[in-house]
């Protein structure tokens, strides 16, 4: 009988130790400081050179026609600001390579960003290789275009010979080509036509929200396209912000057209970061903070557009 008392008491002890064992430890609840102390170190991490370096190697082996579009752009830069070096300047005060110095920056970026989002998309590969070649055929033609424009020193929207309304005919219609196809790109991740191996809810909707904003600036651009100038209350061409020529003395539209076109850019890569933080937050504080800054985004622009259209400056320098 001792026996068998000693053996239940020795079971209701190793009972009780695996009672123990198998409570759920109390982990300590994130605060405030370590989900921004977790986002700096997942932002440092994901924009770090190596991190980078393998972000286009990828994107290369993936999409080796729009990555390399993308590359050409950056090369053409340099080619442009030599050319800068030999023309002193136009009518309007401002050097003519210069646009196409910054179209060739924007477009460099935006070519890496539609080959991110086809890349997320589940379409047909014929649908994939079809907006590829779509994306790159207008790009270069618009690049192409603004060289020219800049060669013969026009830069006002409507030319006034054959040659200058043909270069702005075919610039607007290479701008119509891809504004269509991310139309069509957000119809599809709207429809949920979506990697969930490469996008999860949170990047879905940032990415939704980007595109909708880009899609803001692109009207802003035709606006501008109609009025035949991007200032307001002054004429295109004078005292500008270094490089950027924004109006320094007037309204200038082309703020809120450059915040809304790179909201393609900014949301997703919020929206990644989010995604890399440890401790990483709930889907739904994700999606709270990726609307927030679609909220700021937007605002951003509309303020900016206002503020242009009322006639006032960004900075004003006079």
């Amino acid at each position: 009988m001792k026996h068998f008392r000693d053996s239940r008491l020795r079971q209701q002890t190793v009972a009780k130790q695996i009672d123990v064992w198998s409570e759920p430890l109390a982990l300590p609840v994130p605060t405030t400081a370590d989900y921004l102390a977790g986002f700096v170190r997942a932002a440092v991490q994901t924009l770090s050179p190596s991190n980078v370096r393998e972000f286009f190697r990828e994107l290369d082996r993936n999409d080796p026609l729009l990555s390399r579009l993308g590359w050409a752009l950056l090369l053409a830069v340099p080619v442009f600001a030599t050319l800068a070096f030999f023309v002193p300047g136009s009518a309007l005060g401002v050097n003519p390579w210069i646009k196409p110095i910054k179209f060739s920056m924007s477009f460099s970026t935006f070519a890496s960003t539609v080959s991110l989002l086809l890349l997320a998309l589940r379409i047909p590969q014929w649908q994939l290789t079809l907006a590829r070649r779509a994306i790159a055929v207008s790009v270069a033609f618009e690049i192409l275009s603004l060289g020219a424009q800049a060669w013969r020193g026009a830069f006002a929207l409507t030319g006034h010979s054959l040659v200058d309304r043909s270069l702005a005919l075919m610039t607007n219609s290479m701008v119509m080509v891809n504004t269509a196809i991310v139309c069509g790109m957000l119809a599809l991740f709207c429809a949920n036509r979506v990697r969930s191996a490469m996008a999860d809810g949170p990047m879905v909707s940032a990415i939704r929200y980007s595109i909708v904003i880009f899609l803001a600036g692109n009207a802003i651009g035709g606006y501008m396209l109609a009025r035949g100038t991007h200032t307001v209350g002054v004429g295109d061409g004078g005292p500008g912000l270094p490089f950027v020529n924004w109006s320094t003395i007037g309204g200038d539209l082309r703020i809120a057209h450059f915040i809304a076109i790179h909201a393609i850019q900014i949301v997703p890569l919020f929206a990644y970061i989010l995604s890399q933080m440890a401790p990483i937050p709930a889907v739904k504080y994700r999606k709270m903070a990726i609307a927030a800054l679609a909220i700021v985004v937007s605002v951003s622009v509309g303020a900016t557009f206002v503020q242009a259209a009322l006639g006032h400056p960004l900075l004003s320098l006079r």
